[in-house]
C-alpha cells in the first residue's frame, strides 16, 4: 500500500509525505521494507485518536503524563483569584470530562491506580477553590454528585469508570463483532459481564439478567452513572443528619443549581463575587460557616437600632431567616426587580408597587408587581414575590417528605392572606414563592414560561435560551443574598493595614 500510494498518488495530485508517517508493528523484525524517514513507534504501544493502545506499562505512562499536565495547571488555577471562574474552569476544562474519552476506551482495571490519583487531584483543586485544607469523605462524596443530585458536579472518575467503559462496549458491540467475525446474537464484549456484576453489587440493579435489553438502551453510560450516583446519594442521606437530608432534597429541585452551571457574565447578572461564591458552595455542602468553638450572637440591627441577639448556628440557617437587618429586604427587592424587567421585556404593562396603596381605601399591598390586562376576567394581576428558607427551625429537625415543602407553604400562606382581598377588588392574585436554595413552586415555573414565551415572540430569540438565562439570573441572585446574609453576620477580621 505504501509503495502503491507513492507510485500512483502523484498522478492524482496526492503526494506522500514520508516524514509524517508512523509505523506501529509490534512483531516488527530488526529490519523492515519501509523508508528510513518513516518514524518507528516503540513496540510497547501507540497513541491512536488520543487513546493509548499497548502494554499496561505504556498505558500507565501515558496517563501519568496527563496527571503531570493536570498538576501543572492546578498550580496556575489559584492565580485566577476569582472563585466562580476557578470553579467554572475546573468543572469545564480540568475535571472528569477531561478524561472521559480515556475512560471509555481503557478497561477500568488497567487505570485503577491512576484513577485514584486523578480523584486526589480533583479533591485538592476543589479544596483550594474553597480555601479549606481538605474535605472529609462525606463532603467529598456530596461534592462529587451531579448537580441534579444536589452535588457540585465534580465527578469522581473511579465511580463512573465502569459505566463509561460499559457504555462504549455497548455502543461499539456490532462493529467489534463484525471485525472479529463473531455472530452478533449472543456476542458479549470482553470484560462486560464482570463489570456489570460489580455495578449491580454497588447499585442493587439487575442488568445482566437481560443483556439484550441493555444493548438496545440509549445512553447506557449516563443510565449506569445515574444509578451509581443515586446509590451514593441515597446512602449519604441515610447516614446524614436530618438537616443534611433536607439540604440534599432542597438543592436537587429544578433550577436550584443554575448558579453553578451558568457562565460568570456580569452584564447578564450571572457573576457572583469570590467571597459570596465560596460561602454559597460551603452552604450547599453543609460545611460550617461560623466557628462552633466560639459561638456568637446575631449582630443584625432593627430599624430602631436594636440587635437581634439570637445565637447563630454554625451552618448559617438563622442568617437566612433573621428579620433584623436588610438581608431579606434586599433579596426580595432584587428578585422582584428581575421579574419586573422580564415582564417589561415580554411587552406587559407591569408596574412595581412600592407603596401600600394597591387596595383603594386600605394600606394593604398584596402584590409586588401589578400587570394590567394579563389574565382573562381581571383588569389587573398582582404578583407577590416571597422567599422561604427550607432549613429554618421548624423544618430542621423534621425530614421533609418531598422537595419544595417550604416554598409551597409560603405560597399557601400568601393565598390565605391575600386571595380573598384581591378577589373582592377584582384583582388576579399570583404568589411567586422560592426557597433560598433555589427551588420554586409550580406557579413560578408557569409564570416564567408564559413571560419568556411572550418575550421570545416579541423579540425573535429562542424561548429556551431566554428562560434558561432568567432562571440563572434568579438563581445567582438567591445565592448572592444567601451568602451575603451569612457574611454580614461573620466577625470582621482585624487588619494592621491602614485604610
Amino acid at each position: 500500500m505504501f509503495e502503491f500510494l507513492g507510485m500512483h498518488g502523484p498522478k492524482r495530485g496526492l503526494h506522500l509525505n514520508v516524514k509524517k508517517n508512523e509505523i506501529h508493528w509490534p512483531s516488527r523484525p530488526d529490519s523492515d521494507p519501509f523508508p528510513a524517514e518513516v518514524d518507528r513507534v516503540p513496540n510497547s504501544g501507540v497513541k491512536l485518536l488520543g487513546v493509548p493502545i499497548g502494554t499496561k506499562e505504556y498505558t500507565l505512562e501515558f496517563v501519568r503524563k496527563k496527571l503531570d499536565a493536570l498538576k501543572a495547571v492546578r498550580g496556575s488555577l489559584r492565580d485566577v483569584d476569582d472563585a466562580q471562574i476557578e470553579f467554572g474552569l475546573f468543572r469545564g476544562c480540568l475535571a472528569y470530562n477531561k478524561i472521559n474519552h480515556l475512560l471509555r476506551c481503557c478497561p477500568p482495571d488497567v487505570l485503577r491506580e491512576a484513577l485514584d490519583q486523578f480523584d486526589e487531584q480533583f479533591h485538592g483543586i476543589l479544596s483550594e477553590i474553597l480555601r479549606v485544607s481538605a474535605l472529609d469523605e462525606d463532603t467529598w462524596e456530596h461534592a462529587s454528585l451531579p448537580t441534579r443530585f444536589a452535588g457540585l458536579g465534580v465527578t469522581r472518575t473511579k465511580v463512573v469508570a465502569g459505566a463509561a467503559y460499559i457504555g462504549s462496549c455497548v455502543l461499539t458491540r456490532e462493529l467489534v463483532a463484525a471485525l472479529l467475525k463473531e455472530d452478533l446474537n449472543g456476542f458479549v464484549p470482553l470484560d462486560l459481564e464482570e463489570l456489570l456484576a460489580a455495578h449491580e453489587a454497588a447499585t442493587n440493579t439487575h442488568h445482566s439478567e437481560d443483556l439484550e435489553r441493555l444493548f438496545a438502551t440509549a445512553h447506557v453510560q449516563r443510565k449506569l452513572s445515574d444509578e451509581q450516583h443515586k446509590s451514593i446519594h441515597d446512602a449519604l442521606k441515610q447516614r446524614s443528619s436530618v438537616r443534611t437530608q433536607n439540604l440534599l432534597t432542597a438543592c436537587a429541585m429544578p433550577h436550584a443549581s443554575n448558579w453553578l452551571l451558568c457562565p460568570p457574565i456580569p452584564g447578564l447578572g450571572l457573576a457572583v463575587q469570590s467571597a459570596a461564591f465560596r460561602t454559597a458552595l460551603k452552604f450547599r455542602l453543609g460545611l460550617p460557616l461560623f466557628d462552633p468553638e466560639h459561638p456568637r450572637m446575631c449582630p443584625a440591627l432593627s430599624r430602631e437600632g436594636e440587635a437581634c441577639g439570637e445565637k447563630l448556628d454554625v451552618f448559617g440557617d438563622h442568617a437566612l431567616c433573621c428579620h433584623f437587618g436588610t438581608s431579606r429586604v434586599f433579596r426580595h427587592n432584587n428578585m422582584r426587580d428581575i421579574l419586573y424587567h422580564t415582564a417589561k421585556a415580554a411587552g406587559l404593562s407591569a408596574v412595581v408597587v412600592e407603596k401600600k396603596n394597591q387596595i383603594p381605601g386600605t394600606t394593604k399591598k398584596p402584590g409586588d408587581i401589578t400587570v394590567q390586562q394579563y389574565h382573562r376576567g381581571f383588569a389587573s394581576s398582582a404578583f407577590d414575590v416571597t422567599v422561604a428558607h427550607p432549613l429554618q427551625k421548624k423544618y430542621v429537625d423534621v425530614a421533609m417528605s418531598g422537595a419544595g415543602v417550604a416554598a409551597q407553604e409560603a405560597h399557601d400562606r400568601k393565598l390565605l392572606k391575600s386571595l380573598e382581598v384581591c378577589k373582592a377588588e377584582g384583582l388576579h392574585f399570583v404568589p411567586l414563592a422560592w426557597e433560598s436554595t433555589g427551588g420554586a413552586t409550580d406557579s413560578v415555573h408557569a409564570t416564567v414560561r408564559s413571560w419568556t414565551d411572550l418575550e421570545s415572540a416579541r423579540g425573535g430569540y429562542d424561548p429556551d435560551t431566554i428562560r434558561e438565562n432568567l432562571y440563572s439570573q434568579l438563581s445567582c441572585c438567591l445565592q448572592r443574598h444567601l451568602a451575603q446574609a451569612v457574611i454580614d453576620r461573620q466577625p470582621e477580621l482585624s487588619s494592621s493595614r491602614a485604610l
